[in-house]
Parts: C-alpha cells; sequence; structure tokens
C-alpha cells in the first residue's frame, strides 16, 4: 500500500489566526474555491508523493537525521498571493512578500537529503500556507484583501500522511523532527 506524504513546517495558533481571517476575506469578497480547514494549514518543505509503505521508515530516518542539523529560523506572512499569478489565479495563499533565503535554504537540506532515496522535488521553495483551491476551470483575479501579520517561528519539522476523504484532505502527522536551537 502507498501512502502519500509531506514535510512540512506547522503554524502556530497566531499564524493560523491570521490565515483564517484572510481566507474569510476572500469568501466574503466572492472568491470561489476548495478551503482549506484552518487545522490544515502549513509551510511545505518537502512534497514526497506517494511512498510504499516499506519506505516510511527511511524517509522519517532521513529527515530524523538533517533536522537536528538545521537552525530554528522566522518566516514573515505578510502577504496574499495565487499561483499561477494574480490575475488568473488557481491557488490563493498567505506567505511572504520577498525572498526568505533561510527557508530556501532549508528546503534545499530536506530535498537534498530526500534524493538520496531517490525522491524528486519541484522548485517551489517559496513560503506559504494554502488556503484553498480554485473550483472553476475560468475565474476572475484574487481580490484585495487585508495581508496576514504574522511571524512564524519553525523550530521543527513534521513528517504527514495526507489521506484524501470526501469532504477534503485530512493530514495525519507520523513524526516530528526539532530543529537546532
Amino acid at each position: 500500500m502507498k501512502r502519500r506524504l509531506f514535510v512540512a513546517a506547522d503554524v502556530d495558533d497566531v499564524t493560523r489566526a491570521a490565515c483564517a481571517r484572510v481566507a474569510e476575506q476572500l469568501r466574503a469578497k466572492g472568491w470561489s474555491g476548495r478551503w482549506f480547514a484552518p487545522e490544515n494549514y502549513h509551510l511545505t518543505v518537502a512534497f514526497i508523493g506517494y511512498v510504499g509503505e516499506e519506505h516510511i521508515t527511511d524517509v522519517a530516518a532521513a529527515v530524523g537525521e538533517i533536522a537536528p542539523r538545521i537552525p530554528a529560523l522566522d518566516v514573515p506572512l505578510d502577504t496574499v498571493g495565487a499561483f499561477p499569478n494574480q490575475p488568473r489565479p488557481r491557488t490563493a495563499w498567505a506567505g511572504s512578500g520577498a525572498s526568505v533565503p533561510a527557508f530556501g535554504t532549508l528546503c534545499g537540506v530536506v530535498r537534498s537529503k530526500l534524493t538520496t532515496l531517490g525522491l524528486t522535488f519541484d522548485a517551489n521553495p517559496e513560503p506559504h500556507v494554502t488556503l484553498a483551491r480554485a473550483d472553476r476551470s475560468t475565474i476572475a483575479g484574487l481580490p484585495q484583501v487585508e495581508a496576514p501579520i504574522a511571524r512564524l517561528r519553525i523550530e521543527a519539522l513534521t513528517l504527514y500522511e495526507s489521506v484524501t476523504e470526501r469532504t477534503g484532505a485530512r493530514y495525519e502527522a507520523i513524526e516530528r523532527f526539532p530543529l537546532r536551537g
């Protein structure tokens, strides 16, 4: 049996509330999407995808080996954006308005370690919390809303399994790995 895995930085209650306020503003302005539950908010560090049950311990061991070498870091969440772009959004997110090199380094180190297991990754190390995915093939641009104001302190990584249900995804923590300092 294969399980869908990812490594993420969890968000604290202040960040979760700030992101939920942004999502509510987008809904109030009529933006239509499949909304992520606030308890699922996170910053993806490495989306792994489907992994055979027999390899999950290898993935956990790799993350567990590298995490204590990575320093804790701060990530500002101060803007609202969209992928692929604002005029034709498919995904709405709250994230950093400027590059956060320390987050890119964190992602690079974790992904590099996981590539030794034969895994491959896309190149998207920009820190963001996904709020919603558009539910229509053609939609209007993302409306202007008040940006979240939060500074997230990342002190650990979590290996998650994403379980798909009719009501949406549910994320189950497999193991948590503290960062250095």
